[in-house]
Formats: C-alpha cells, structure tokens, sequence
C-alpha cells in the first residue's frame, strides 16, 4: 500500500484520450498472473479498485483501525486518496473498471514491498503514454530517469524528500508500478519464464480456478513464502512454516457486510507432505458439538472432524509412513506406552472414540504464572465403553504409579484422573501436547480433560447450568457463517482471549500489545473453518469488528469488601490440594491454605475463620510475605490490607490513609 496514491494517480492518467481510437488495433494481451513471480506471499485482485476501495474505506472496520499508530502514513496516503477520488469522479470512473493486481514480495530477511498490477489493455499500445506519465509525475517534483532492462524500459520517479524511488514499466498490456527496484526487476524477468510465473503454477491455476469472484476481491495465499511474511512481525516461525508446508495455495473471495469481513474460498493441499491437515482432507467432516460442553468463557478453540476417528487415524499413518522417520518415532511412542501399561491402544483408546476431538482455552481476566489452561473434549461412539476403558487404563496406571488422587463426585459428574505423560501427543500432534497427566468427567456424549482441576469444575458448573458457547448468541450468530461439518474449525476472540496472549508473547511484545489494546480487542470474533474434499479443502475465514472500549476503572473506598470461599473453592481445597498445604478444623473447613515449594511457603496463603469465611489473604515469595495482604472481620466483612515488599511491611503515607487507597496499585497477589 505504501504510496499507493501516486500509483493510482499515475494509472488513471493514462486512460483516457486514447481508448475509442486504440480499440480497433490488433490485441497481444495477457493475463497479469503471468507477470506475477512465484515468490510472491500474497496477491489480490479486484475488477472494480475505485469502488471497492470507496467502500472498504467509508467502513466501520477502516474507520476503527486506521487511528493505530502503526498505521499512520497508510492512513495519511489513504485519506488523501479519497480527497483525491471524489475531486476527480470522472478521471477515476475510468480506472474503476480496469483490473488491478497487489502482490507482496519478501524484500529481504524482515521487511517486503508492493507491485501493482493494472491492465491497460487497449491504451497500453499508445506510443505517447511514456511522455504524458512523466508530464503527469513531474507534477510532483520526482526527478525522473530512464533504464533499460532486459529491453524493458522502466521509468525512475525519485521523491527528492523521502528518497523513494517509483519504478514503472510497461510489460505487454500490463502498466507495473512499485516502489522497489529489485522487485519491478523480477516481474521483468519473470514475464520472459514460464518457470517463474505464478500464473503457470498447476497448483495456483486450480485454486484459481475454484476461487470465485462476486465479493470486493480475490486474495489469493502462497504457503511456499507466507511464513516468511509471519518472520516480520515473529521471532519464531519454525511451527507455522511446519504448518503451512502441508498446504499450496489459498484462493479467497472477500466480502465485507456491514461490520464482518468474510472471505470464502479453497485451499489446496500439499499431498506429497505428511501431515495432520492432509489425513484430514481425506477422512470426511463432522459438526462441531463440543460447542455444547465447552463453557461459554470459551475465548479461543480448534476442533478436528472425521467421519470416524479409526478412518482418520488410517488416512494419518498412511501419510507418515511415506515419511519413515516421523512413522517410526510415533509408533515407537505409542508402543512403549503399551508395554508400560500393559494395554492396546487401538482397543482401549481408538475403538471408542467418535468424530471430533476439540481443545479450548478461557477467558481469564489476570493470567498468573503465565500459564494458559487448557481443556479437551473427546466425543465418543460409545461413551459406556470410553467409561470401561478408560477406568481400565486408570487400575493399570495405578498398578505402576503411586497415584494419591481418589475419585470424586463434584454436582453429580464423577472426576478421574489420568497420570500417563505422552499419551494423547503421541497419537494427537504437538496441539495436544500440555494434556499430559488431566483429571477428566463425561458430559453427555464427551470425554472432558483439563490439567487444572478448577478448569474442568467451571465446566461442569456452566455444563449444568447451560451457559455453554453454542448458547451464547453472538457467538452462535457468527458461526453461522461457516459450514455446519468441517474437518478443522478455528475459532478465537481477541477480545476475550486478550489476558491470555500474556502467556503467548515475550515481554516486550506483550508491553507493546497492552498498549494497544484497543486495536486487538476490536475484533470479537475471528475464525477459520476447513472442510475436507480430497486434495482440496473449502475455507472460510471471517472476523466481526466492535469497537472496543476501556472499561472505566472505578476507586471503591468503602472498604465494603467482603470475602468467603466458594463451593468450588472449598471442593478444590478438599480434593485438589497439589502443592497447597492445607490444615483442617474439626467440622471439615480448612484452617489454613499454603501454596509450598518443597518445605517453603511460595505462592498464595490463606487463613479462615472456622465458618468457611477467609480471615487474611497473601502471597509469600521464598519464604517472606510480598505484595498486598487483605484482612476481614469473621462476618465476612472487610477490614484492612498490608503492603509487604520482600517481608517489610510498608507503612502508608497520609494520602494514603485519608484517601483508603493504595497510590503503588498494590493489588491482590502482587
């Protein structure tokens, strides 16, 4: 996009004065894809530039996000564009109809560039164009010069004040515009080799073929460099490039209705790789249901359906085997889980699962530790024979292991506990890998697991009372939007997954994400849906645009606070104790809670009275109080709070104690 007004401004010059008379000469036209270099990441194309970008620029979308900094001189060139435009309505109504490419290219290791594309079919057989595109040009006081290569002329506009340089050349009926040397040279050369050209590309002229074009454009994606755009903005891209090597292209028809961008298309697949995505391809769709166990907290999600999990798993090792190395390590795992547990795993794990198996992640407003939850739905086939099963591998794990966890019954849901490391990576991919020793339940048709204990109880609580993601409108109303059976569905919001991203980003870009919030949280919905047919996969990407705006942070100095543990706590306490160590009162209630690392206190404390009702609550680091400690009368009330840096209790200052309020932001836990 970058300069994109000088471009436009360029292209639409040269229309007119020539058009009825160069109409009736002989044609030698091509299709711009033949120009395009296959190294390209992404190319889109519109028949209708003008107005698709009057709309997409008029929108709530662009409205929204162009104030983001990182978006300051697109959106200087961009509103100067539409001044542009509606001044000049007649000049432009030409161009409208000329069909325009974009295609980005890798530059160097971390940065890319821009070429545009327009076709100028009959006015690109003029002779006096060259003279009125520098006429035009030098109205902006660039300094041009003139270059041949391989018996292309390109014209040089240089920007004396930004030192740009603007590359244009003529190639067949196509006018080439870009602001980078390297690139109009490989345009160049790849129009002179078939070899080169995207457009000669069998895989590119499928999706192309598939992809239609009743939106406001056509973007079409190259995997073969995408991961080398993602490069820009990460620091590792080791497993997208893994990802992205099991696909070719992806051909996208983009619409945007009222607030939701929606692009549908297909992607075609990479059947010479092994891969998850291509046993996918090949091993049919199913619903997504885990929507109905999975709590409405849900922020992030991925599902994988099958017309039946034995079916997919044949169509997986049928890719690996080709790969010997990946094969033989996969089964190698699952064979010593085998000889471990003395268990078959086709029996007693395959045999009884269904057509989808789903991960998620909750909302959560403070990430501690920097840890996201996970938790998995496994639907089954038979969910009496998943129950046997998995009680069986349960009294063998038991056998081997001195597990100190005792079933429980929280709400009627019976908790189990499963300490077998490995198990569902091995069969399930590196996604599964962090549900690794789960306490799991049934709900309705599903195996649900999660690591964390309070994970799978807030499932089972939001379960019973039916606040599920498939009851929430707004999600339900978006998902609508994709197929009803898919072989791989996506689905994150921003919005609400935004503490998350904490335990996703390094520092740095986590500081630089908080600051700009507001441009991440926007989007409330993001999705991605994959449906399976052959080599082929139906792909439908959307997002929902809604303003988002800070919630106004209110100071409370009533000291009306009150403070009692909850029904779940309580239970967690009485039965998922883990590092906490926990004394009693003689009627059960704990007496106090303390977060051990070995024999240290490090982590959260709790004392209570013997009601249940919190008395003080803390956190200890290495053995010494640190950060606010919250104090409450036996009635529950509040009381006071202490501010304790590295075990010295911080005195408050006179504001301080005026006001009732801690001026450090001392919070809990901190």
């Amino acid at each position: 996009m970058k300069k994109f007004l000088i471009v436009l401004l360029v292209i639409a010059a040269i229309i007119g004065g020539y058009f009825l008379w160069l109409k009736w000469s002989p044609n030698k036209f091509v299709d711009g894809y033949y120009l395009v270099p296959n190294d390209a990441v992404m190319v889109m194309e519109t028949e209708d530039p003008i107005n698709n970008w009057q709309t997409f620029s008029a929108s709530n979308l662009w409205q929204g996000i162009k104030t983001f900094p990182a978006f300051a001189e697109l959106t200087q060139s961009a509103d100067m564009m539409d001044d542009v435009i509606k001044s000049n309505q007649q000049v432009f109504a030409l161009l409208g109809q000329k069909h325009l490419l974009i295609s980005v290219h890798m530059t160097k290791a971390k940065d890319y560039d821009f070429v545009y594309y327009a076709d100028m079919k009959e006015a690109s057989k003029s002779s006096v164009l060259q003279a009125s595109l520098t006429s035009i040009i030098k109205q902006f006081d660039y300094t041009h010069t003139v270059r041949n290569y391989n018996n292309i002329e390109v014209n040089e506009f240089l920007d004396p004040k930004s030192r740009d340089v603007l590359s244009i050349a003529f190639i067949n009926n196509y006018l080439v515009c870009t602001y980078s040397k390297q690139l109009v040279d490989r345009v160049i050369d790849a129009s002179m080799n078939p070899s080169a050209q995207t457009g000669l590309d069998a895989r590119f002229t499928e999706v192309n073929q598939l992809t239609s074009a009743d939106g406001m454009c056509r973007l079409f994606i190259n995997y073969n460099t995408f991961h080398q755009y993602l490069g820009v903005y990460m620091d590792d891209v080791a497993d997208v490039k893994a990802l992205f090597s099991s696909m070719f292209y992806t051909g996208l028809d983009v619409k945007l209705e009222d607030d939701l961008l929606l692009a549908d298309g297909y992607s075609i697949v990479n059947d010479s790789m092994s891969s998850y995505l291509q046993a996918l391809s090949i091993s049919g769709k199913s619903s997504t249901d885990a929507e109905k166990v999975f709590s409405e907290k849900t922020s992030f999600f991925v599902s994988l359906g099958f017309s039946d999990f034995n079916t997919f798993y044949g169509n997986l090792e049928k890719t690996l085997i080709t790969h010997g190395k990946e094969y033989q390590e996969q089964q190698a795992a699952l064979k010593k889980l085998e000889r471990l547990l003395n268990i078959n795993i086709q029996k007693n794990v395959f045999d009884w699962i269904g057509t989808e198996i789903a991960i998620a992640q909750y909302e959560t407003d403070v990430l501690i530790g920097n840890k996201v939850r996970n938790v998995m739905a496994i639907k089954a086939s038979n969910i009496n024979s998943a129950k046997e099963n998995l009680a069986m591998i349960e009294k063998q794990i038991r056998k081997r292991t001195p597990i100190r966890f005792n079933d429980v019954v929280y709400n009627g849901y019976e908790i189990k506990y499963l300490e077998v490391k490995g198990l569902f990576k091995a069969f399930l991919g590196k996604l599964f890998s962090k549900i690794e020793k789960p306490y799991y339940t049934v709900l309705g048709d599903y195996v649900v697991l999660s690591d964390d204990p309070k994970t799978l109880l807030l499932t089972i609580d939001d379960f019973i009372a039916q606040k599920t993601l498939a009851n929430k409108t707004e999600y339900r109303d978006f998902r609508s939007r994709f197929a009803n059976q898919t072989s791989v569905l996506a689905y994150i919001s921003p919005n609400h997954h935004f503490a998350n991203f904490k335990g996703l980003l390094n520092p740095e870009s986590w500081k630089s994400t908080q600051k700009n919030q507001a441009y991440v949280r926007c989007f409330e919905h993001v999705g991605l849906s994959l449906s399976g047919d052959g080599d082929r996969m139906r792909t439908v990407m959307g997002t929902q645009y809604l303003p988002w705006v800070a919630p106004e942070v209110v100071v409370d100095t009533t000291e009306s606070e009150t403070d009692t543990l909850t029904a779940m706590d309580l239970f967690l306490i009485q039965n998922f104790q883990g590092n906490m160590n926990t004394s009693y009162y003689e009627n059960g209630n704990p007496r106090v809670s303390a977060e051990m690392e070995g024999t240290v206190m490090d982590g959260v404390y709790v004392e209570y009275y013997e009601n249940g009702v919190i008395k003080l609550k803390g956190k200890y680091r290495n053995g010494v109080k640190q950060g606010t400690w919250k104090y409450y009368k036996a009635d529950g009330s509040y009381d006071r709070k202490e501010k304790y840096i590295d075990g010295a209790l911080k005195k408050q200052g006179l504001l301080e104690r005026v006001l009732g309020i801690d001026l450090f932001g001392g919070g809990e836990g901190d």
